[in-house]
């Protein structure tokens, strides 16, 4: 279920122009998506256009003014400005630590959701999204380019051979005749792209290495990095065909990819090749922060908590099945443990 809070592309009605989000006494227990830590406060957000602002992530009050009612999914922050991204294509900015709000974009037509948002300083960013949905600007997001990935994408790094191995075996019907049996290449030659084929793709989660380096997760098992800024890309293939949700750096060309029944890979150069990770989890892998430790902490379905140890390889695994769907976490600078999911925003 918590899956779909994040790559769901239904929209609210075609309007023409949004509505501003209602206050609502129990917007704290609505579904929230991201939660972040700016200099000055935490600043949630999540459906009908929620934005909450707390300072020390027990109390949260809703933000005075936001022009849209559209379900918001990422938020971020840089040069003391803030944007937020979500449903109907929606970018909204503000400039007073998330009391006000304006909006930057809206086009409910489209039927695209923005997944993620990342801005490098206080005028460049890029946001992402459905079917391929990729968004840059230059001028802190008074306008907006609507790039093709299918241009963009120059290069290849996918052995569509292996890939349909991968499926074969995970479909736990590996050939007797082993790598080089004839029904993995005729498999190769069937293998389903699926949104690959024509670059559509949901664009997940981006991820900014720094120095030129950027990485994409996508749906089915595809991802794509950058060595120039985002100018080009190459795609590639995660060892496992499911979604990434999630990316985390790790320092040098270490990324971890998080996602889809509880599966986590990592790289140690920048995407060349990929370890899947045993976690000991079914649980779908929603949101993910570094913690204070500087270790990598994932959360997801099922109130699951799942931290990982880079240095040992071993994970610390906290799950209820039953308990509240997350999908974002925080660490405030007083130690609070931040929750956000299905059941609003929760702290420890």
């Amino acid at each position: 279920m918590a899956a779909c809070l994040i790559v769901s592309v239904l929209a609210a009605p075609p309007h023409e122009l949004p509505r501003p989000a209602v206050h609502a006494p129990l917007a704290a227990e609505s579904l929230i998506l991201h939660v972040i830590q700016t200099p000055r406060n935490l600043v949630a957000v999540g459906e009908h256009g929620h934005v909450l602002l707390s300072e020390d992530g027990r109390d949260w009050t809703q933000a005075e003014f936001v022009p849209v009612q559209a379900t918001l999914t990422r938020v971020t922050y840089a040069d003391e400005r803030l944007w937020a991204v979500g449903h109907d294509s929606t970018i909204i900015h503000s400039y007073d630590f998330g009391q006000t709000w304006a909006l930057q974009h809206f086009e409910p037509d489209w039927e695209q959701p923005l997944l993620d948002v990342h801005f490098f300083d206080g005028d460049t960013g890029i946001a992402v999204g459905a079917y391929g949905l990729f968004m840059r600007t230059e001028d802190a997001g008074r306008h907006w380019e609507i790039l093709d990935m299918a241009d963009m994408v120059t290069a290849e790094a996918i052995d569509w051979e292996e890939a349909a191995r991968a499926m074969v075996e995970e479909q736990g019907e590996e050939p007797d005749g082993g790598p080089e049996d004839d029904e993995y290449y005729d498999a190769s030659l069937d293998f389903d792209r699926g949104c690959y084929e024509f670059m559509e793709c949901h664009l997940n989660a981006f991820l900014d290495l720094g120095a030129g380096r950027q990485m994409i997760a996508a749906e089915r098992g595809y991802g794509f990095r950058s060595v120039d800024g985002g100018q080009t890309w190459e795609s590639f293939r995660f060892p496992y065909s499911g979604s990434m949700f999630g990316l985390l750096h790790l320092g040098g060309d270490t990324v971890l990819a998080y996602g889809l029944r509880g599966h986590v890979q990592r790289s140690d150069d920048f995407g060349d090749s990929w370890t899947v990770l045993d976690t000991g989890l079914e649980s779908t892998l929603m949101g993910g922060i570094i913690d204070p430790q500087n270790r990598p902490l994932m959360v997801g379905t099922g109130a699951a908590r799942l931290h990982y140890d880079p240095e040992s390889g071993g994970f610390d695994l906290d799950e209820d099945r039953l308990g509240s769907d997350y999908v974002s976490v925080l660490i405030a600078p007083n130690g609070t443990l931040v929750l956000a999911g299905a059941d609003g925003l929760s702290h420890e």
